[in-house]
């Protein structure tokens, strides 16, 4: 009989930390639930808009884009010349306007991404093609 209660006692201990286990997991659960019901909903960050850098031209050529949204500059497989992307024109409250060219030509395998976030009209070139290859973005707020 000893070993019989001996079993049983090892058996409930283990049953006891289960249940215990399962409710401290049933509480936390129930807290984050209830942190994530008060937390306000994110927005979803928008998808940068993409403009491909070919051979003599920027595509597409002009882009409207809201206030914090992002431009993804790439460069085209086929392409046979070097391009860069720069900043021509910004509107005149633009800080930092250098972040906005590329600081290298490329040919293929290359991306350039910027975040548009001071309203206005910028007008870009390529520096080795300026009169062919020329691109209008507007931010608006």
């Amino acid at each position: 009989m000893l070993r019989q209660s001996g079993r049983r006692a090892p058996r409930r201990a283990r049953a006891a930390k289960l249940i215990a286990v399962a409710m401290v997991a049933v509480l936390a659960l129930s807290g984050a639930a209830a942190t994530a019901a008060q937390a306000p909903p994110k927005k979803p960050k928008s998808k940068p808009k993409e403009v491909s850098v070919a051979d003599f031209y920027f595509g597409p050529e002009k882009l409207t884009l809201k206030e914090g949204q992002s431009v993804n500059w790439v460069w085209a497989e086929a392409n046979t010349y070097p391009h860069d992307v720069h900043l021509k024109s910004g509107p005149k409250s633009l800080k930092q306007k250098a972040t906005y060219s590329t600081r290298t030509t490329a040919v293929t395998n290359a991306e350039f991404e910027k975040t548009f976030t001071t309203p206005g009209t910028y007008k870009f070139i390529c520096t080795i093609h300026p009169t062919q290859m020329r691109m209008t973005i507007v931010v608006k707020k």
